[in-house]
């Protein structure tokens, strides 16, 4: 096979790598630490000779023997035009040796985002310290798999992801179908995309409006004709009234803050007679903040994505407010 069959293009997207601008200086956000995924970063990775054991063996415990790995390995292979279209080219591999790599990193996403013995075993091999980094390592854009591979080779996918995103995104708080199950979306193309689909899914109802929900859809979708302001979006959010203000000036104002849910969309504003109350979700920054956010920031900006920019970067620009010098 070589060549990419024309109709796998017009219904599938690209995994765009970083783009160099955002990159300088930044090895430490867009570059895997301890777990290479894909091949944009596996040859000459320095933990290689520790995580590949490591690959292997979960691979036993995924797909139980021998026969098993050559057959899924065969129908991966099957579908390697697809493979090669997602990275923009085979990247100097044979295509049974992507084949055989795509199957040793799908069972090693799979056994990541189950619990059980398997994160027992991970953290025995790796250590903690990188436990850590790889928790860092899987949001990364260039460290990325077809997300398709993970229902190739687990019977029981959708609960593995709904399970996996309910703990990553809402600390436990349990999704009963996937976000964009039941052809409520297009499918995501990798875990960073199903992980940023689920942060940020955008809900309103009539009994829970979103300002802030409002202001991104203002944004995403200016008005048409009489309704068109003579002032472009950068001078609505650089003049002297930007959208937002500090917590100390609604405060004084009379707004009092309250803590609503892990959804990073629950907001809402209630107004009182002599005062109001404004709840925002609350969520918890580590250093592994940075680095999911910047690599939502780079999916955002890659070509062929359509997602809410704004939103995204706000949150970042949140985290920067409060790291300033990281």
């Amino acid at each position: 096979m070589t060549y990419v069959d024309e109709d796998i293009q017009s219904r599938r997207r690209k995994l765009h790598r970083v783009p160099v601008q955002l990159r300088q200086d930044l090895k430490h956000i867009y570059e895997p630490a301890v777990v290479p995924l894909g091949p944009y970063h596996n040859r000459q990775h320095p933990q290689l000779h520790l995580v590949e054991p490591l690959k292997n063996e979960l691979c036993d415990i995924v797909c139980g023997d021998d026969k098993r790995k050559q057959v899924l390995v065969i129908n991966i292979f099957k579908r390697i035009g697809e493979i090669c279209y997602f990275y923009g080219g085979t990247t100097g591999y044979g295509y049974m040796d992507l084949a055989a790599m795509m199957l040793l990193d799908a069972c090693f996403l799979i056994c990541y985002m189950q619990e059980g013995e398997t994160q027992t075993l991970i953290r025995q091999r790796l250590g903690m310290s990188g436990v850590l980094f790889m928790n860092r390592d899987v949001f990364m854009l260039e460290n990325q798999i077809p997300l398709w591979l993970i229902s190739f080779i687990h019977p029981d996918h959708q609960s593995l992801l709904c399970q996996y995103l309910s703990n990553n995104v809402y600390g436990g708080i349990k999704l009963t179908q996937l976000p964009w199950g039941d052809g409520r979306g297009e499918e995501p193309i990798h875990l960073l995309e199903a992980v940023h689909r689920t942060t940020f899914i955008l809900h309103e109802t009539p009994e829970n409006p979103s300002n802030f929900l409002r202001l991104i859809k203002k944004c995403n979708h200016p008005s048409t004709g009489k309704e068109v302001s003579s002032r472009t979006h950068w001078q609505m959010m650089n003049n002297n009234t930007p959208y937002w203000s500090s917590v100390n000036d609604l405060k004084a104002k009379g707004v009092r803050f309250r803590r609503s849910s892990n959804c990073l969309t629950d907001i809402k504003f209630l107004s009182f007679a002599w005062y109001a109350e404004l709840h925002l979700p609350f969520f918890y920054i580590t250093y592994n903040s940075k680095v999911f956010f910047s690599n939502a920031i780079a999916f955002e900006m890659s070509p062929e994505t359509n997602t809410n920019l704004l939103l995204c970067l706000t949150f970042i620009q949140t985290y920067f407010t409060i790291n300033p010098t990281n």
